[in-house]
């Protein structure tokens, strides 16, 4: 049985309907005056899907991120229609007795009483992973989350996760949440990340039709930088900074002048375009920033494209 084949997995996708095939992130906003003109634009360019996670804001006040989440849903009345993917048991507390715990404390920070789908936030390799998968395939069984997956979880973790649920017969996972982009991530963002971006990786999600909820999709920015020299010293470099990435940045920079769209649209698109299900999330912290990438979220890339503003190798794409 394949992932997608399960009940769980069509319960776990945002992508029905009008739905943009993206979803926007929330770990920018705690607090209401800056998250709630970012959430109204997202959903009037017709955003229904959020990231959330119960570590978000932490530093700035535990849960912060969450809460404006939860007041600007019931201030506008949509607490039942958003689509929500929720993360929790973050290193140090990734523990199979600390999923519910954490789960129930989001929830009522949210205000809401379910997600749609929801991921272990970090791996903790000393624990099997059917203690894990069993916690969390009880949840979706009792209707507490419709799906769940692992971000940034190692390949053969994965796999191991979906083996156990299938001889176990068992709900298994629907999704991963690593980083992927059309700039490769040089260095951890954060300590524990990890990409997906490998070519083991991308096989397998191809074969597997596991569907891929990439961070940092839109490579954090880097494409909105005035010239891609600023990667070498700026604040990005020590992630992103590579003579490879600066030269994709030149050519997505060429290929969206081309097609009419923002650069930063355009490694959406990249990203949207790949052979395996994706639905990226994205990171904007102003209103327009987000109208520009609903606007980028339509298009798709040829395999032609997507392959030369990766690797600068075939023919430069006619325009």
């Amino acid at each position: 049985m394949s992932t997608a084949s399960h009940p769980a997995a069509e319960a776990a996708s945002p992508t029905t309907g009008n739905q943009p095939p993206v979803l926007l992130g929330t770990s920018a906003f705690g607090q209401n005056e800056r998250a709630f003109p970012v959430y109204d634009a997202y959903w009037e360019g017709g955003g229904r899907a959020f990231d959330t996670a119960w570590l978000y804001g932490y530093d700035y006040g535990p849960g912060c991120c969450e809460r404006a989440f939860g007041a600007w849903a019931a201030s506008r009345g949509v607490e039942k229609e958003v689509w929500v993917l929720a993360k929790g048991a973050h290193t140090p507390e990734c523990l199979p007795d600390r999923i519910e715990p954490q789960l129930r404390e989001s929830f009522e920070r949210m205000g809401r009483e379910n997600a749609a789908l929801y991921m272990l936030h970090r791996d903790n390799p000393s624990v099997p992973v059917g203690e894990f998968v069993t916690v969390l395939a009880e949840l979706v069984e009792r209707g507490v989350i419709g799906g769940y997956g692992m971000s940034n979880w190692p390949l053969v973790r994965v796999q191991d996760a979906v083996s156990y649920a299938h001889v176990h017969d068992l709900v298994p996972p629907t999704g991963v949440s690593n980083q992927f982009s059309l700039i490769d991530m040089v260095r951890p963002i954060y300590p524990g990340t990890l990409s997906a971006k490998d070519p083991r990786w991308r096989s397998w999600l191809a074969e597997n039709r596991m569907c891929l909820y990439p961070w940092a999709s839109q490579g954090r920015g880097a494409h909105a930088l005035a010239d891609p020299e600023e990667l070498r010293t700026g604040q990005l470099a020590k992630s992103w900074h590579s003579p490879a990435n600066l030269e994709r940045l030149r050519r997505a920079a060429w290929l969206a002048e081309h097609k009419g769209v923002s650069s930063t649209g355009l490694a959406l698109a990249w990203t949207l375009s790949q052979p395996f299900p994706v639905v990226p999330l994205i990171g904007p912290r102003q209103p327009q920033e987000v109208r520009d990438s609903l606007a980028s979220a339509a298009l798709r890339l040829t395999e032609a494209e997507r392959d030369w503003l990766e690797t600068g190798k075939g023919t430069m794409p006619p325009v």
